[in-house]
């Protein structure tokens, strides 16, 4: 500001030493008094040859010439100032100079603008500014801290709430402001975090309760067993102890294995081995276990060759599962089918037996949980099994679900096809067909 107003003032003081050259050239030149023609801040002086003073306004009276430049007749200069200390106090900011010839000869003109005018002209707009501008900042400053905490009032109230939730309360939420603008998304961020986390905790929970209660029972029927034959070893009929123990060992070995699948597919979700795995050699060796056991019709004519990548041990062992699901509530046949439907293998499981509640089929696949006719120890499992099949589908990038049948239950497996196969290729009928 300070120095566009000094170029400003500049500008106009240029303009009027060059008006007041012209003005006092032409008085001359009339052979009229320059007093008249003289403007106020202005002042005036005019030379002879030799440089000898003849004429000087007030301010340059008893001063010598101004400059010692004389410019030729009929031209405009803006000469140097011949001596630092002209015009006094007031000093000197601008020169302009002309010649003009009169009968007594050439007359050089020069008219100066003296420096006080500027300088008073910046002084006080710098005194305003030393004066205004601190009180703008503060001013600025406070109004800005002042809106800005009201700006983040919320957030910091949010900020309090979630401080001050315990690890037992989180079904608080944190209060949501009006308005639509980032403050308000980051409060409902907040609640569907602290929701998650929720949803979270409760499952940890129930998974604790659940393999708890789990392990304690095959624990408690090994302890009850060695006590009852420790208590009465004359009459402990030791085969039947060791039959039992290997039992409840096999089962608390194979419910352990289930736990550490489980959470070593949630520990590292879709960190499985990309090999090319043949899923209908799998539902075959399934197959010819069945048949081994007896008591099953097992059906394999909707068998068709599918490959897909994937870990082998794992979804032989979803498939196990499913196939084992299907034993337990099956009445005398299962069907095992699998097809390529666009870029996914489709592996269907399928018995008839009396059929799921499709209001809570999707439930099965939640750890823990057992049908109602799996309840009895001897009719169902730990209720990992699906789960278990579920974590591996997921880990592929597959799905599965029960698929509405008419009778008996249908579980779905779907998996990304080998890109070999869904980049173009065709699966065919099973060379285990033929």
């Amino acid at each position: 500001m300070v120095a566009f107003q000094q170029r400003s003032l500049l500008a106009e003081q240029r303009s009027r030493v060059t008006a007041q050259v012209d003005a006092v050239a032409l008085a001359l030149s009339e052979n009229r008094s320059i007093e008249s023609e003289i403007r106020p801040g202005i002042g005036v002086q005019t030379t002879d040859r030799s440089g000898r003073v003849l004429t000087a306004s007030e301010g340059l009276r008893g001063q010598p010439a101004v400059s010692n430049t004389r410019p030729p007749i009929g031209v405009h200069l803006s000469v140097p100032l011949a001596a630092e200390d002209l015009g006094g106090e007031d000093g000197v900011n601008v020169i302009e100079a002309t010649t003009v010839r009169l009968r007594t000869g050439g007359v050089t003109i020069y008219a100066v603008a003296f420096g006080s005018q500027l300088d008073r002209s910046t002084r006080a707009i710098l005194i305003s500014l030393g004066i205004a501008l601190p009180l703008i900042v503060l001013l600025t400053g406070g109004l800005a801290w002042v809106l800005t905490g009201l700006a983040l009032r919320p957030v910091e109230s949010m900020r309090t709430k979630v401080a001050d939730l315990a690890q037992d309360r989180l079904d608080e939420r944190v209060p949501i402001p009006p308005g639509d603008d980032e403050v308000r998304r980051l409060a409902l961020t907040l609640n569907d975090l602290l929701e998650r986390l929720e949803i979270a905790q409760k499952r940890q929970r129930s998974f604790v309760s659940d393999a708890s209660h789990e392990l304690r029972s095959p624990i408690a029927s090994m302890l009850a067993t060695i006590e009852v034959a420790e208590a009465h070893p004359d009459r402990a009929d030791l085969q039947r102890v060791i039959e039992v123990l290997g039992a409840e060992s096999r089962r608390l070995s194979g419910l352990v294995d289930d736990l550490l699948l489980l959470a070593a597919h949630e520990e590292r979700p879709g960190a499985v081995s990309q090999v090319p795995v043949d899923l209908e050699e799998i539902l075959f060796a399934e197959s010819d276990r069945l048949r081994l056991q007896g008591g099953l019709s097992i059906s394999v004519a909707g068998v068709t060759a599918v490959r897909v990548l994937g870990d082998p041990r794992s979804l032989e062992r979803a498939v196990r599962n499913l196939v084992d699901n299907a034993v337990r509530h099956a009445s005398n046949t299962i069907a095992l089918t699998l097809e390529a439907d666009g870029f996914e293998a489709v592996l269907r499981v399928a018995d008839d037996g009396d059929g799921v509640d499709p209001a809570t089929a999707g439930r099965l696949f939640e750890r823990f949980t057992r049908a109602a006719e799996a309840r009895d120890r001897s009719a169902g499992g730990a209720g990992l099994g699906l789960s278990i099949v579920a974590a591996v589908a997921a880990a592929h990038g597959g799905s599965v679900a029960f698929v509405p049948a008419p009778s008996g239950t249908v579980i779905e497996l779907r998996l990304p096809l080998s890109p070999e196969i869904a980049g173009g290729g065709t699966a065919g009928p099973s060379p285990r067909l033929s």
